[in-house]
């Protein structure tokens, strides 16, 4: 019997799943609500319920991107910004127990997915390494070394968004101070539009969720105090990009992520900022790309997950 994957990233609002085939191909997908924001047990029903739906399609693996930190040792999931009740909680056991199936289950954190699925199908391919920067909420990211996803001994490596690029900076959610995810993130540009005079009286009114498009939108029409916000933004990346660069020597960054829609506001100065900063040897033949496969990058990076979990080539 040939073998079917079933790859489902977890998002605030919804949970999304594809089936794959040994040879990579979409055999099936769906879509349900998360409810993450009603906290922990009530995603766990959800997701579940929804991995049972899938029940008819002998399944042999299922991977999960998870957006949090996931101790792999010991299954817990141990924080999770945008899920209420998470610290240490025994994500792994908790699912075995709901759904009820000895098929083998493997967890990623989402950004990790992500990098696995641009590397695999998106912009990535043909790269020996790679490292994925989502530009979202928060800043996330996933690395590629030699073909595989590097996860770390316990599973959490990737957390590149707590770079410390100024170490008397802006508090970041972590506790510490100066992490690039509170200077490139959409938490980040709503903090600063905030504290800017101008700015904040020319949004005001502006849901909290469209802060960031609003401010991509004044820059392209050429409000000079947006524009300068976005070149920022771009310059804080490149920081981010060229220590990553630095350490790796990877040649291909993919940015992706819903900020990455503004791209062309940011990356000139981004480009700037790692041909500044980055090594002579490291910055040779660097190619830094944007993401292709929107949405899917997360779902099908779990896909492979599952996959290569099993041994199995992706």
């Amino acid at each position: 019997m040939k073998r079917k994957f079933l790859g489902i990233d977890i998002g605030g609002t919804n949970l999304r799943g594809k089936i794959i085939s040994e040879k990579g191909d979409v055999l099936g997908e769906g879509k349900t609500r998360s409810d993450a924001h009603m906290g922990i047990s009530r995603l766990m029903e959800n997701l579940a319920g929804f991995i049972k739906g899938f029940a008819g399609e002998e399944i042999s693996a299922i991977g999960i991107g998870i957006p949090g930190v996931f101790d792999r040792r010991n299954g817990t999931l141990v924080q999770a910004p945008n899920i209420a009740n998470t610290k240490n909680f025994p994500f792994a056991a908790a699912l075995s127990d709901g759904i009820g199936t000895a098929t083998p289950v493997f967890i990623e954190n989402d950004a990790s997915c992500a990098a696995l699925g641009e590397y695999l199908a998106g912009a990535g391919r043909g790269s020996d390494s790679m490292v994925m920067i989502t530009l979202g909420t928060g800043f996330g990211g996933g690395i590629i070394l030699d073909g595989r996803l590097w996860s770390g001994e316990d599973g959490f490596a990737g957390e590149v968004g707590h770079i410390t690029i100024d170490p008397s900076g802006s508090l970041c959610s972590c506790g510490a101070r100066g992490c690039i995810e509170t200077y490139v993130s959409q938490v980040a540009i709503k903090r600063i539009v905030r504290e800017h005079t101008e700015l904040g009286k020319k949004l005001a009114g502006t849901e909290e969720s469209a802060i960031p498009e609003r401010l991509a939108e004044l820059a392209r029409e050429k409000d000079r105090a947006a524009i300068s916000i976005w070149n920022d933004f771009g310059t804080n990346l490149g920081v981010g990009i060229s220590i990553l660069v630095n350490i790796l020597d990877v040649k291909t960054v993919v940015v992706g992520g819903g900020l990455s829609g503004a791209w062309e506001l940011f990356i000139g100065k981004t480009l700037e900022e790692t041909e500044r900063r980055c090594l002579g040897g490291a910055a040779r033949g660097l190619r830094i790309k944007r993401a292709v496969l929107g949405d899917d990058s997360g779902v099908l990076g779990a896909c492979y997950v599952a996959k290569s979990g099993l041994g199995e080539s992706s």
